[in-house]
């Protein structure tokens, strides 16, 4: 493991969903602020970090449910924007690298935008690689966000983003040592995913024509492949 480096950070997809579900003429429905994931498919999903279960008590297990929080949920990664507890999770080799790329390896919200709550559904697999266990992890977490002004929008979900993320982490004896990433974001503005922060869609000017019609369900899971559409260009 001493002379492997990280592995390329794969694509990731960013998609933007214009919501246009309901007609222009009818009365958009009343905002729910104080249950922000109502009507959701997160609705039901755990609070943040307790979305997060290790199949067994295992050491490479704990380890890397730590850094799934640290880096996806925890309020000084996404809020603060500050690294530390996730990266003194990692194996001392690889941390610089790292810390050089924090938006393939974990979320920070845009600055200025509110926060409201993060659910978190998926799972994580155990193999092996390079003599080294393998922690293969596949969650989405989503993030629901305070509109500035509510009566604007069409729907409860378009406060919320949901960003599913395939990571696999190797255990060293001297910590987590993060090796591949992909991701897929959906509902994001798309010029705050550009500079490595997350933020809702309704942050930034709606673009016609590029919205996905289809029902959303299935950018809330974590089943079967990523997604491909891409609306953010």
């Amino acid at each position: 493991m001493k002379n492997r480096t990280v592995s390329a950070l794969s694509l990731v997809v960013i998609v933007a969903v214009l919501v246009a579900l309901h007609p222009a003429w009818r009365e958009p429905p009343a905002i729910n602020l104080a249950v922000p994931f109502a009507g959701t498919p997160a609705e039901q999903w755990p609070d943040g970090a307790d979305g997060i279960v290790v199949p067994d008590g295992s050491r490479e297990f704990a380890l890397v449910r730590k850094a799934l929080v640290a880096s996806r949920t925890d309020h000084e990664m996404i809020a603060r924007h500050n690294p530390e507890q996730f990266l003194a999770l990692l194996d001392p080799q690889v941390r610089a690298e790292v810390a050089g790329n924090l938006p393939g390896w974990s979320t920070r919200i845009k600055a200025g935008v509110r926060l409201l709550g993060v659910k978190a559904s998926g799972r994580m697999t155990m193999s092996e690689r390079d003599g080294h266990p393998l922690v293969v992890t596949d969650y989405v977490f989503a993030y629901a966000f305070a509109p500035p002004d509510p009566s604007k929008l069409r729907h409860q979900r378009e406060m919320v983003v949901a960003s599913r993320n395939q990571v696999s982490y190797a255990v060293t004896p001297d910590g987590v040592w993060p090796s591949e990433a992909r991701g897929f974001q959906y509902s994001v503005a798309c010029g705050a995913a550009r500079d490595g922060f997350l933020a809702p869609q309704f942050t930034e000017p709606a673009r016609p024509g590029t919205g996905l019609a289809d029902d959303d369900r299935r950018y809330f899971s974590a089943e079967g492949p990523l997604p491909t559409p891409n609306t953010c260009g």
